[in-house]
């Protein structure tokens, strides 16, 4: 359950009460609201946008709704005994299908279940809830044993398909459920967030605000003073020395392989806005400009276009599992000389 358990742990940085939670999706909450005014059930919804924009925790949220056993103005207490159980994923009405460890599909196995399950009658909620995340990958026969279900939920459960990418749903699937976009947040709304964790000071807010670009959810799974000083050492090593004689130093740890991408991957954004006259204001690592001026000088534009290229390579080979060795190799193959 990769994007709920990513996406859940925002709750502690932000207000109590379920839908006063979700910042920057008010199209969204607005249909939700509306559906538990008024007591719509029977419907598949259809939540999609970028990754790491609110949908899994959206999803949460609306089941608390449904079913919180002191329901108030279209939302929830998050205290009572089934939002406690919501929360964690442990209440019996709520399915929650996503792929499963080492799989890269959905398979018709997991329909079929929820199938039978949703045949059932309720065990205790109002509303049963069955939720499948990363639904663009189902696989073709998985998809299209869905089609009836999407189509006539029965009146007391609710659908809930989330997706990254729209286009990769079957339009068949698509065109049955309501279709609810998440955006990316704004900077500003990302930073209202972030000002909830006490532990950050105004530049390190400053920073992630940009970093994150409107991808709250990835802010839980960082551990952020560990990941600051990461981005020390990394900036460090990348402009106190020769790339190439400490490259295998940058990537040692390959647990911290995926973050040290994502760093090199703001930084050179920025060298590339700043060959192209951007102005200052745009860059993610505006605590860093004076290194990032000076570090601008060594590359043509093209280089640059052609390192950001190998970097976003870079993230398939990792998800692939292949050795460091040849991951690092394509990220250096266009660094200047020492």
């Amino acid at each position: 359950m990769t994007d709920f358990s990513r996406e859940s742990a925002v709750n502690k940085y932000i207000d109590t009460m379920s839908f006063k939670q979700i910042i920057g999706q008010e199209i969204a909450l607005k249909i939700l609201q509306n559906s538990l005014k008024e007591k719509r059930r029977g419907l598949t919804y259809l939540f999609y946008g970028p990754r790491g924009t609110g949908k899994s925790f959206a999803a949460r949220q609306f089941s608390k709704a449904l079913n919180c056993d002191q329901a108030q103005n279209e939302d929830s207490c998050d205290i009572c005994s089934s939002c406690l159980r919501i929360e964690k994923l442990e209440y019996p009405d709520l399915h929650w299908l996503d792929l499963e460890e080492g799989s890269s599909n959905i398979k018709i196995e997991q329909i079929r279940s929820l199938q039978n399950e949703i045949s059932l009658k309720p065990f205790e909620a109002r509303t049963k809830i069955f939720v499948i995340n990363n639904c663009q990958n189902l696989t073709a026969e998985a998809a299209n044993c869905l089609l009836k279900t999407t189509e006539e939920p029965p009146a007391d459960s609710i659908i809930i398909l989330i997706t990254t990418d729209l286009r990769l749903v079957l339009s068949t699937i698509s065109s049955r459920a309501l279709k609810l976009r998440f955006s990316q947040l704004n900077r500003n709304q990302t930073a209202q967030i972030l000002e909830k964790d006490t532990a950050l000071n105004g530049e390190q807010i400053s920073f992630f605000s940009r970093y994150l670009e409107g991808r709250i959810a990835m802010y839980p799974q960082l551990n952020k003073h560990e990941f600051i000083q990461q981005r020390e050492d990394l900036f460090n090593g990348l402009f106190n020395h020769s790339p190439l004689t400490k490259l295998e130093d940058l990537f040692k740890d390959k647990n911290q392989t995926l973050d040290n991408l994502y760093i090199l991957t703001s930084c050179f954004r920025d060298i590339l806005f700043i060959k192209s006259g951007s102005r200052t204001e745009y860059l993610i690592n505006q605590d860093k400009v004076a290194l990032i001026n000076k570090e601008a000088d060594k590359y043509t534009l093209a280089r640059v276009l052609s390192i950001l290229e190998n970097l976003s390579k870079s993230f398939e080979y990792l998800k692939r599992n292949l050795n460091l060795k040849l991951l690092t190799d394509n990220i250096w193959l266009n660094f200047p000389a020492a």
